[in-house]
């Protein structure tokens, strides 16, 4: 009988510390990351967002025109974190993404984002620095650091968040479909500068 009691008590005990590892990890879970710190502000305006359309479609239309008639075209493409900002709260307007709020920065050589996920009961608020290289003639992500809330994460779950990053730009980037092979990606205070060449016979 005392042995039933004694282990009773424990199970007791081990259920008591599983309910505040989970209340802890909920907790953890709905701060925000202390990578948000590293962020500046960005204007958002209705221009810049039309701006980077206007690049994509121009730059489409160039490699179209030059694929056709079997040219290699070099081509040079640089955004600002203004016009990727900007584009992204239109995107969020539509509903066409599971985010309540996405803020970018280029830095020099490297990418900062902070992402509210739009999570039922608590909101997932992410931070992640990333660099970006060039293999293959595709971009290549590769993460310096992710943050899920003040959640405690191992490296694997960092290099699955790299993984999942360079499948989402390998079939999301609107480069991605053109006859472009990626030379050299330049991320300096503001902006992204992308070069690149046409595929001759693409």
């Amino acid at each position: 009988m005392r042995l039933l009691k004694g282990l009773l008590t424990a199970i007791g005990i081990i259920g008591v510390l599983v309910i505040i590892a989970l209340v802890m990890g909920y907790y953890l879970f709905s701060l925000t990351p202390s990578i948000k710190e590293k962020i500046r502000p960005v204007v958002l305006t209705a221009e810049a967002a039309q701006s980077l359309d206007k690049k994509f479609s121009t730059l489409e239309a160039d490699i179209e025109e030059a694929v056709n008639k079997k040219q290699k075209l070099k081509v040079n493409l640089t955004i600002t974190e203004e016009e990727v900002n900007s584009k992204f709260v239109e995107i969020l307007a539509e509903g066409k993404l599971p985010l309540k709020e996405i803020l970018i920065n280029f830095n020099e050589g490297y990418i900062i984002a902070f992402v509210v996920f739009d999570n039922p009961g608590v909101d997932a608020k992410t931070g992640v620095i990333t660099r970006m290289e060039v293999l293959k003639g595709t971009p290549e992500v590769l993460v310096e650091d992710f943050e899920l809330g003040k959640l405690p994460l191992p490296q694997d779950v960092k290099n699955g968040v790299g993984s999942l990053l360079n499948v989402l730009v390998k079939t999301k980037l609107p480069t991605g479909n053109l006859s472009l092979d990626i030379t050299k990606i330049t991320i300096s205070k503001g902006k992204l500068s992308i070069e690149g060449a046409t595929k001759v016979g693409g």
